[in-house]
C-alpha cells in the first residue's frame, strides 16, 4: 500500500515535469506533499536498505522538490546504478534535467530510458521533441510517427511497462499529429527559406 502510494507521488512529479508545469501550478495539485516529510521517509528506508533503488528514487525526487538539484540528480543516477533495467529512474532523471534545460543530459537520459523500454510512446514523443529542437526533422518526424503507433496501441489513457510503471498517455495522444504536421511544415520552410 505505501509502496503504491510512493510510485503515484513519484509519477506526480514526474508528470509534472514532463508537460513542464510551473512551480505554482505543480503545488496546486490535488496532492499537497510535505516533501520534508517524503525525504525523512526515503532516508529511513535507505538506512534499513542502502541498496534500494525505488528508494533512492524517492529520495532524489524529494532533494529536487525541496530544491536541492545536485542531491536530487547523485539519488536518482544511483537508483538508475542499483536497478540499472528499470527505466523509470531514467525518466526521472530525464525530468530534472529537462526542467533545468540541460539538453544534451536529458537527451541521454531519455535514450537510456528507451534503451530499457524501446515501447514507450511517452519516451518516443519526448524524443522526438528533442530531435525537433535540434532541427533534426526526418528523426523527429520517425520518431513521432513510432510514438502515434505506440500510443495507438495502448487501451486507456495509461501505458504500462514491463516492470509496472504508468505513465499517462493522452498528452501523446492528442498532440502527436499536431507535432507531426509542426515538424513538417519545419522542414518544408528550411527547405525554401523566404
Amino acid at each position: 500500500m505505501e509502496r503504491a502510494r510512493i510510485l503515484r507521488l513519484v509519477a506526480v512529479r514526474f508528470l509534472c515535469c514532463i508537460v513542464c508545469w510551473s512551480a505554482s501550478s505543480a503545488q496546486q495539485a490535488k496532492v499537497a506533499l510535505d516533501w520534508n516529510a517524503e525525504l525523512a521517509k526515503a532516508k529511513a528506508a535507505i538506512e534499513k536498505n542502502p541498496k534500494s533503488a525505488f528508494w533512492h528514487n524517492q529520495a532524489g525526487v524529494a532533494y529536487d522538490a525541496l530544491g536541492d538539484f545536485e542531491n536530487g540528480v547523485k539519488e536518482i543516477k544511483l537508483a538508475c546504478t542499483l536497478d540499472e533495467s528499470n527505466p523509470n529512474n531514467y525518466y526521472t532523471l530525464y525530468a530534472l534535467y529537462k526542467r533545468k534545460a540541460m539538453h544534451s543530459d536529458q537527451r541521454q537520459a531519455v535514450l537510456d530510458a528507451l534503451e530499457r523500454d524501446p515501447n514507450n510512446p511517452v519516451g518516443r514523443s519526448e524524443f522526438a521533441y528533442i530531435l525537433e529542437d535540434e532541427k533534426h526533422w526526418s528523426d523527429s518526424i520517425r520518431e513521432y510517427e513510432m510514438a502515434k503507433r505506440l500510443v495507438a496501441s495502448v487501451t486507456g489513457p495509461k501505458y504500462v511497462d514491463a516492470r509496472g510503471n504508468v505513465y499517462e498517455v493522452d498528452g501523446v495522444r492528442n498532440q502527436v499529429d499536431e507535432a507531426i504536421k509542426r515538424v513538417r511544415d519545419l522542414s518544408e520552410s528550411a527547405k525554401h527559406p523566404q
